[in-house]
């Protein structure tokens, strides 16, 4: 998306060096993490009897700013002028400084939880809590005195992610009236071992009767294993985040010496570490996988692996359009549809025969959980509908998402590829009738990987480029 926002004649007096433009970005995706997790689900922490009208009101500037940092994080040089204060900052530092803070955050959120949620049975364990936090400040202290390298700084959050996440598995209940979702996947891959098909209705237990099972076979297929042995389903969400942490990582080693430094930063984002019990691992490693796949040529497998994103998540549906586009201005139209219709296959057959078996139950769940009205984090949703019928707002959506498309097909460049999806996927969001602040972390992902492409000296892989597409 970056030559979109980009005037054909800049001057090349207005390109930054390298080293600021991903400075730029570690702050624009910072910010973005700060304001999913100051304002966090619901109307915290406002108080929850402001009327709608004017809590929308009080949204509007906090979409603005997302919305301004986003554009930031896309285009870097349009806040050099104005961030001419991190020239004094190595990179390192300014990603340990953040991440510093964010984890100060993190803290204060499993604090919060603790109270808040003490009725569903969470326990925080202060002591462990303490101690840990302490470590990993301490730690990062040490790094930001002595000069951490990027590689260091990835690993220590990679380590104080997972020991936050594991103090939340000890500490803090799967509980559906707290949070539905993984209780409903595990209910349906109960309903699936037992040899029933999940896409029916579930009483979850202090939760109304008759929960819809919202989930495509993808995303609830991956934690069979966990319930099959009676295994905590975090677990399989916390490694999903890590390989994804991992493969990202990897990949960034072939880009600039600083891409890596985004990876510890959404990371660490204080919403991810104190949304314990939520299901995206899954999704994040599937993109992460299509992401090494499609940078490294390797069409064949990344069509497989996008045809099960296909099958995981909804808003897979929004974002492969341009997996096509792309493929098919660097391979040629014709692997663009073998590209495309291989991963159409894919999907199809993972989900055909739930849609075939329950076709009421499927639609229900996969499609109509979606027709609800409820924004209560950054949207613009609320005031199209001022204008627009929201039964007409999927129109809306439509049309947006096809401009989108259709100016990708004429002017987006190939490495700006994730970046054009996370602007579509923002804007897709955005308008929708339902929206939960942890969608919002889908497009922070896909600006990391944005970032790691677009600093990249050059996306041919390792091998020769004929060899990876055979």
């Amino acid at each position: 998306m970056t030559n979109v926002l980009q005037s054909e004649g800049e001057h090349p007096s207005r390109i930054i060096p390298e080293d600021k433009k991903m400075k730029i970005r570690i702050l624009a995706l910072a910010v973005l993490g700060l304001l999913l997790s100051v304002k966090s689900d619901r109307y915290f922490p406002l108080p929850d009897r402001l009327s709608e009208p004017i809590f929308q009101i009080i949204l509007l500037p906090y979409t603005c700013l997302f919305l301004i940092a986003f554009i930031i994080f896309i285009k870097p040089e349009i806040a050099e002028a104005h961030l001419s204060v991190i020239d004094r900052i190595s990179a390192v530092r300014l990603t340990a400084v953040i991440i510093l803070i964010f984890e100060v955050m993190a803290f204060a959120l499993l604090i919060v939880q603790d109270i808040r949620y003490a009725p569903f049975g969470y326990h925080l364990d202060i002591p462990v809590a303490v101690l840990l936090f302490a470590f990993i400040s301490a730690v990062l202290l040490y790094q930001l005195i002595r000069g951490a390298s990027p590689d260091h700084l990835f690993f220590i959050a990679l380590a104080g992610y997972i020991g936050t996440y594991l103090l939340s598995i000890d500490s803090f209940p799967l509980h559906a009236q707290r949070s539905d979702m993984l209780p409903l996947i595990l209910s349906g891959c109960q309903s699936f071992l037992a040899g029933l098909t999940p896409y029916g209705y579930h009483d979850l237990l202090y939760h109304p009767p008759h929960q819809v099972f919202t989930y495509l076979p993808g995303m609830w297929m991956a934690y069979l294993p966990a319930t099959a042995f009676g295994v905590d389903l975090r677990f399989m969400n916390l490694i999903s985040v890590v390989l994804s942490a991992l493969i990202l990582a990897y990949s960034a080693r072939r880009s600039s010496d600083h891409s890596i430094l985004l990876v510890p930063v959404f990371l660490l984002t204080p919403y991810l570490q104190y949304r314990h019990e939520i299901y995206l691992g899954v999704l994040f490693l599937i993109l992460s996988i299509v992401f090494f796949l499609d940078r490294n040529d390797r069409m064949w497998t990344s069509s497989i692996a996008s045809g099960y994103a296909l099958a995981v998540y909804q808003f897979v549906w929004v974002i492969f359009p341009f997996i096509v586009v792309s493929a098919f201005k660097r391979w040629g139209m014709k692997k663009a549809i073998a590209n495309s219709l291989i991963a159409v296959v894919i999907a199809l057959i993972i989900v055909l025969p739930f849609l075939l078996g329950s076709p009421e139950e499927f639609i229900a769940g996969v499609y109509g959980n979606w027709f609800y009205v409820d924004t209560p984090t950054v949207n613009l949703s609320y005031l199209i509908s001022r204008v627009v019928p929201w039964d007409w707002m999927i129109v809306v959506q439509g049309m947006v998402i096809s401009a989108i498309f259709v100016l990708a097909v004429q002017r987006m460049e190939p490495r700006d590829r994730w970046g054009w999806m996370a602007g579509a996927l923002l804007l897709f969001i955005a308008m929708n009738r339902v929206i939960n602040v942890y969608f919002y972390l889908i497009i922070l992902l896909l600006l990391v990987m944005h970032g790691i492409l677009a600093d990249a000296p050059s996306e041919k892989p390792d091998g020769e480029k004929e060899e990876a597409l055979d």
